[in-house]
């Protein structure tokens, strides 16, 4: 019988057997995903059988599960800052440690005033499109150097409603903005050294673009190059809101050391996760 309780069950069993971590909750999402229902109106269906189509497209769903592929990726979306967002192998997937960059900026500017920021490897558009939403008066001026990437954040821009204040474009960190034309900028590059690629869970090292991730030997290639092009960047006291690995604050600091301002700040776990940096 194809009662979704049993459905589920088996569903559970073969992502244990997988090693998949948290099974159960795998298997319960994709289960909603499959039957196009909440995961907190799974339980009230428990006892009710569904259709062959339905059985074997979660079955489907299931064996991509136990392949490895993150469950992002295969329901094609990823909440952020209680926001829902489409998500693709071509963009990194949101993690709530980038929620940080997020609050910062909002603690930084009044909701009255009017700025112009950078989001630098945009990626999904998650951090420009939640300032964006958060200050009415903001214009956003987002690059990625993947074509994929910006078609992902041009969707979630339409899908937000915030098209008519983000400009998307394809360049590499910057180039191509004016000099001297941004009040800030945002930016969560790729700060993984090839040593901690090599430790990543297989998910991530298997799944998600590198080219997101890696940032030379030591991880640090894309942040020496943000500081460069930040200093042509930035207008007056700009500032770079920056996410950055948990073991690299001095070298941040270092880093910015000409900047007239340095300051880290911890993710919920407690590890140094972001620096705004003042010119």
């Amino acid at each position: 019988m194809n009662t979704i309780a049993s459905m589920l069950a088996r569903g559970t069993d073969e992502l244990r057997r997988a090693g998949v971590d948290s099974p159960g909750l795998s298997a319960r999402v994709l289960l909603a995903h499959a039957l196009d229902l909440s995961t907190e109106k799974l339980v009230l269906v428990f006892q009710d059988q569904t259709s062959d189509e339905i059985r074997r497209h979660y079955e489907e769903l299931i064996a991509r599960r136990s392949r490895g592929e993150p469950v992002a990726y295969i329901l094609g979306r990823k909440e952020f800052y209680s926001l829902d967002f489409q998500v693709s192998p071509q963009v990194l997937i949101p993690r709530p440690e980038t929620e940080l960059l997020v609050e910062l900026v909002g603690n930084s500017y009044s909701r009255q005033q009017k700025k112009i920021f950078a989001d630098l490897g945009t990626g999904s558009g998650i951090l420009g499109i939640c300032i964006a939403l958060d200050f009415s008066l903001f214009l956003c001026l987002a690059c990625d150097i993947s074509k994929q990437a910006l078609a992902v954040a041009r969707s979630n821009a339409r899908r937000h409603r915030v098209s008519d204040r983000i400009l998307f474009f394809r360049g590499d960190m910057g180039a191509g903005i004016k000099p001297q034309s941004l009040d800030f900028i945002v930016c969560n590059p790729p700060y993984i050294s090839v040593r901690e690629f090599a430790g990543l869970e297989a998910e991530v090292r298997n799944f998600e673009p590198g080219q997101a991730l890696l940032s030379g030997e030591r991880g640090l290639g894309h942040i020496k190059r943000l500081e460069q092009e930040a200093a042509r960047l930035l207008r007056g006291s700009g500032r770079v809101f920056l996410e950055m690995g948990s073991t690299q604050a001095d070298h941040v600091r270092r880093i910015f050391s000409r900047w007239s301002s340095c300051h880290i700040y911890q993710d919920l776990a407690g590890l140094d996760r972001a620096a705004v940096v003042c010119k």
